[in-house]
């Protein structure tokens, strides 16, 4: 069987996710074309977009992420959807996500203290407390609504890896919903927290991430 470019197509629409992540598609995709270009067409209220080289063999990913002299993060961004303004591009460069050497090492540095296999491990465990408590929580209720009940336990999570105070937790979801909501009306206008009750830095940074930046950014010296 050749290259089938409409079928290619289908990894960048979303409707392609909706039953769970298509794993036969993309054992089809690596055996004929591991590196294939994927046309972006319409979708909703977004236009068609320039199309993309998808990267679907661990090996040559590999290469990508460890070449960024090549395979920049921070040249154009890595969202699938190229940023519309130049403003738009400077604040996805901003994320760690979209750094190159020698800045997204840096970023690195100041959260790895936070993912030692112990600190997994005692994360794991809270975690699991966590996600039994919201669930023993709703069980008598029968019936929910179950998005806020699941976008608790993320939010959760990353507070207690940051030290959040619990009344500033809020800020991490409506922050959240405005980094993605650059490019979706939706969740940018999706803020619930009251900016009133707070600094504009919004959260009280607990003392071992204070020390976890300043080593970060300083190498390990104080």
């Amino acid at each position: 069987m050749g290259f089938d470019q409409a079928r290619a197509n289908r990894i960048f629409l979303p409707g392609t996710y909706a039953g769970g992540v298509p794993y036969e598609l993309f054992r089809e995709l690596r055996a004929q074309s591991p590196v294939c270009w994927v046309e972006e067409p319409p979708v909703g209220e977004w236009p068609a977009g320039p199309g993309y080289w998808a990267v679907l063999r661990h090996a040559d990913v590999k290469h990508v992420l460890r070449t960024p002299e090549l395979f920049s993060s921070h040249l154009g961004a890595t969202q699938i959807r190229d940023p519309d303004t130049a403003a738009d591009l400077a604040f996805a460069r901003t994320m760690m996500l979209n750094q190159d050497p020698p800045d997204h090492a840096r970023l690195r540095r100041i959260v790895a203290a936070a993912f030692t296999p112990r600190a997994l491990r005692e994360l794991t465990a809270a975690i699991g407390a966590r996600a039994a408590e919201l669930v023993a929580a709703v069980r008598p209720l029968g019936e929910i609504d179950f998005v806020p009940l699941a976008a608790d336990l993320p939010v959760w999570t990353l507070a207690r890896i940051m030290g959040v105070p619990e009344q500033d937790r809020q800020l991490l979801v409506d922050w959240s919903n405005r980094v993605i909501g650059y490019q979706d009306a939706d969740q940018a206008r999706s803020s619930t927290a009251d900016p009133s009750g707070g600094r504009l830095d919004g959260i009280a940074v607990a003392p071992w991430w204070r020390r976890q930046v300043r080593q970060g950014a300083t190498g390990g010296a104080e």
